[in-house]
């Protein structure tokens, strides 16, 4: 059962390569809005990806992430899982974006010390909110790592093999997405979703 954990969380890892994971959160309590156009249920073109989102706080949402096929690392696909995480969403400079993280693990392993190596990330997505459709374009990955490798600037973080992990500050982080927020390589190929309730 454990060796199947670690096999999941390595999928995970894979899955979302693409994408900048950060320690620290995008937004201070100052920067959070509450949009109610972003609450509802919002199916990705393809639809293999269902996002709903809920009024969990005066400015925060519980996101179900619902993934239709989950690819295993031999290959295989699998029908997916629905997950929870905490959505906030900010305005900095003229662009909305999204800091989406998992808050406390949610795990069936009742360990107190293998639990405590679980640790939440934030992802950074860019996102325009229409009355039905919503796009979404998370910072990438390929793109930071270029960028630091050219030294085009400096912002703290760690590697892991490729994968970059920001562990900027919140202010360091606001800095980054506000300067390359039009950039289409920082914040390449945005997911539609329809709204469908």
């Amino acid at each position: 059962m454990i060796r199947m954990k670690y096999l999941i969380i390595f999928a995970i890892v894979l899955l979302v390569a693409g994408c900048v994971r950060s320690l620290y959160p995008l937004f201070t309590e100052e920067d959070l809005i509450f949009n109610p156009k972003l609450v509802g249920t919002w199916v990705e073109k393809d639809g293999k990806n269902t996002w709903t989102f809920e009024k969990s706080g005066e400015k925060e949402y519980t996101l179900w992430h619902y993934e239709a096929e989950y690819e295993v690392i031999s290959g295989t696909k699998v029908p997916g899982d629905t997950a929870k995480f905490i959505a906030q969403l900010g305005k900095l400079g003229k662009n909305y974006f999204l800091d989406i993280h998992p808050g406390k693990p949610e795990t069936k392993v009742k360990n107190g010390f293998y639990n405590f190596h679980l640790f939440p990330v934030h992802t950074i997505s860019k996102v325009f909110i229409g009355s039905d459709t919503l796009k979404l374009s998370m910072l990438d990955n390929d793109w930071l790592a270029k960028m630091i490798d050219r030294n085009a600037f400096k912002i703290s973080h760690a590697r892991l093999s490729n994968q970059i992990i920001l562990t900027a500050s919140t202010e360091e982080l606001q800095r980054l997405v506000k300067r390359y927020a039009d950039n289409s390589k920082a914040f390449p190929n945005a997911a539609i979703f329809r709204k469908v309730k």
